[in-house]
């Protein structure tokens, strides 16, 4: 592993951990520094697409959905990423916006995010890889999406907000993306995101190599609140808020989630993580 370097600190020394996966082994490793987890190597574009085919969407395993173009997946999501903004401030930022923003969803799916801010009033674009998802949020909702890799599309015109709901661990250059995302928002535009948190204090050290985001290929790379702020720090940009949010109890142990899913969210031991961050003044 000397030709690769860890994407926050630039280390080259990493820990193994484990070996995990459904018909081919993927290996997860750590670095010692700063305590990042990532698949190495890492899977391949070719890997990565053959995951996202119309099957990841609409039969139920460990690493897809139960028809994720149905309505209670479509409600449940749209419950989920309600409470996220409303705990990132984005009443706040709409307000400054004049209520009429530009905003870009990366990794949109079915386009529900993007469904919601059109709704609102904000220009709102999308963009994912998945061609059966955005066949569905162009023909079926009368969405401004694409079909694509952002790293290869320009836009003409700059972002107030742009979002990555559970998004960044799937991606094979996160640094790239945050890279690029900066350069595409407007001066003291937004970065929303939410992605699975690793760490000390977090429900996941009850589950070990069976947590419930441990799904390979598609989940790549796993954060700490740590790493992942320091990563946004380096690419210009200053967090905002921070919270995090789920405890992984299965839901037929409903009071025990219930208690658990509180305290995840009081003592900020959650599972999961959203963070609101600004592109700083003068930072183009």
């Amino acid at each position: 592993m000397k030709d690769y370097k860890c994407i926050i600190c630039g280390n080259t020394s990493f820990l193994p951990l484990f070996k995990k996966g459904e018909i081919k082994q993927f290996h997860l490793h750590k670095c010692p520094d700063c305590s990042l987890e990532f698949l190495y190597p890492v899977p391949s574009e070719t890997v990565l697409e053959e995951c996202y085919n119309i099957s990841y969407f609409s039969k139920r395993t460990d690493r897809g959905y139960d028809n994720y173009f149905s309505d209670n997946i479509r409600n449940e999501i749209e419950r989920v990423f309600k409470l996220n903004i409303e705990n990132l401030g984005f009443k706040k930022l709409s307000k400054n916006c004049g209520n009429k923003g530009r905003s870009l969803d990366i990794g949109c799916a079915a386009g529900y995010f993007v469904n919601y801010m059109k709704n609102a009033g904000w220009d709102a674009n999308g963009i994912d890889v998945s061609a059966p998802c955005t066949e569905f949020a162009v023909n079926e909702l009368k969405l401004s999406v694409k079909n694509g890799n952002y790293l290869k599309t320009e836009y003409r015109e700059k972002f107030d907000l742009i979002t990555m709901w559970a998004t960044i661990e799937h991606l094979r250059k996160p640094e790239k993306f945050i890279q690029k995302i900066h350069s595409d928002l407007k001066e003291h535009g937004q970065l929303y995101l939410s992605t699975c948190r690793t760490g000390i204090f977090n429900f996941k050290i009850f589950f070990s190599k069976n947590w419930r985001y441990y799904n390979f290929p598609e989940h790549i790379f796993f954060f700490t609140e740590k790493n992942l702020k320091k990563l946004l720090s380096d690419n210009g940009f200053k967090i905002i808020k921070y919270r995090t949010y789920g405890s992984g109890i299965n839901s037929k142990y409903r009071f025990l989630k219930t208690i658990c899913d509180y305290a995840a969210k009081l003592f900020f031991s959650g599972d999961m993580m959203i963070i609101a961050a600004e592109k700083k003044a003068g930072n183009q």
